[in-house]
């Protein structure tokens, strides 16, 4: 809740010097939210970030639903053949991914396809093809922030994948478990 006030209050205290600073300014009361902008956010510190309901939350006062949260060389791939998940569980296994690479800890794919986390109806999977694959668990969390960012369906759904962000050899994949 103290994070909350704070980041309200930061937001008054922006609004207001720009208002100030440019005089008939249309002012909007609409948010801005990502969900990768988010995970990297958990990552620099865990302990001020949302909580993965207040993520979700900020995400629909943002109306973020398949938004794309900013250009991308090329977006995630959003209509894949498996089940959407459930996006709090989705979003859940994002956090637990992101506090374990924060604790230096790979995630890695040694045969087709390895789950990463799975909470809930949600999972994360990590698919490769050749040798074996790693990359630290922040990279596979940011990709999947990535993919809510395109993704997220009004049904408070996910399902999609990328390739993540530090290395292109695993692709990940959030889906139904």
């Amino acid at each position: 809740m103290v994070k909350h006030v704070l980041s309200l209050a930061t937001l008054a205290l922006s609004t207001a010097a720009l208002t100030a600073a440019a005089p008939g300014a249309v002012q909007t009361s609409k948010t801005t939210f990502s969900f990768a902008q988010w995970v990297e956010d958990l990552i620099a510190n865990p302990d001020t970030a949302l909580t993965v309901d207040e993520a979700i939350a900020a995400a629909h006062a943002a109306d973020v639903i398949g938004s794309a949260g900013g250009l991308q060389a090329r977006a995630p791939y959003c209509d894949q053949p498996w089940e959407s998940a459930n996006a709090r569980d989705a979003a859940a296994c994002v956090d637990n991914l992101a506090a374990k690479g924060k604790n230096g800890q790979n995630c890695v794919v040694d045969r087709s396809s390895v789950q990463f986390c799975r909470i809930g109806n949600a999972q994360i999977v990590g698919s490769k093809v050749g040798g074996t694959q790693s990359a630290n668990c922040n990279d596979i969390a940011r990709t999947a922030g990535l993919i809510f960012d395109s993704c997220w369906r009004a049904d408070d759904t996910v399902k999609g994948s990328e390739y993540c962000v530090s290395n292109r050899g695993i692709q990940v994949n959030i889906a139904k478990a």
